[in-house]
């Protein structure tokens, strides 16, 4: 019954040329823009593994960084649809493809450290009114099989929405002390996934904390990049 009511909101047409049938055909997805060299999270200069470069290294900062599109034109349109309109169907049709070669760099990751994956925590009212977090999806996409899954965040400051504030230092001013670590164990590595990066505030918020707690190495990954 609940499906049937989505499918009337939100009929499955492709939201880049409108086919019938589902919300991005293959063809449109073959013509996003995918992150063609991985980068250093904090110099964007190409890097081996998404690995941050020594030289711009933080005591409490991001050690690695990989994601997948470019944050513009179709993608930007399906995360939009998918996570300010509620139809977490639109998100899980770009999900369903395969991302294999993208994802070779993350699961050496997964050789080397072991990590463990989180998704970065919604406030709990936020995540009410939504119904779902869109990082938790990906989690379950991209990471269910090989990696080993956590919770080791809570979000306790439910901040203004960071896409809508283009000031980067406004954006750091309120995530500040956003997050909670709540787990007693602490793991060496840990991946944090998020839907999209821009300015970068809330990964490093998240790296902050986890290091405060005695995590060493924090791994960003995102479905996109700003």
């Amino acid at each position: 019954m609940r499906n049937s009511f989505l499918e009337i909101l939100f009929p499955r047409f492709c939201l880049g040329c409108g086919y019938v049938g589902t919300y991005l055909c293959q063809n449109c997805e073959s013509k996003m823009m995918r992150v063609k060299r991985n980068s250093c999270f904090y110099c964007n200069k190409p890097s081996l593994l998404g690995l941050t470069h020594p030289g711009c290294k933080k005591k409490q900062g991001v050690d690695g960084y990989i994601s997948l599109y470019l944050y513009n034109g179709l993608f930007k349109q399906l995360l939009q649809e998918s996570k300010y309109k509620g139809a977490h169907m639109v998100l899980k049709t770009l999900l369903s493809f395969p991302q294999k070669k993208a994802m070779e760099d993350v699961w050496r990751w997964n050789s080397l450290w072991n990590p463990t994956v989180i998704s970065v925590p919604l406030h709990p009212q936020r995540q009410k009114e939504r119904g779902f977090n869109q990082s938790e999806i990906i989690v379950s996409a991209y990471f269910s099989s090989q990696f080993i899954s956590d919770t080791l965040l809570e979000r306790i400051n439910n901040t203004a929405h960071l896409a809508h504030i283009h000031d980067k230092n406004e954006r750091k001013r309120k995530i500040k002390g956003a997050f909670k670590y709540c787990k007693s164990t602490i793991p060496k590595t840990v991946v944090v996934v998020d839907d999209v990066i821009t300015s970068g505030s809330t990964i490093i918020e998240c790296a902050k904390t986890l290091k405060e707690n005695g995590v060493q190495t924090v791994l960003a990954f995102s479905l996109a990049k700003g």
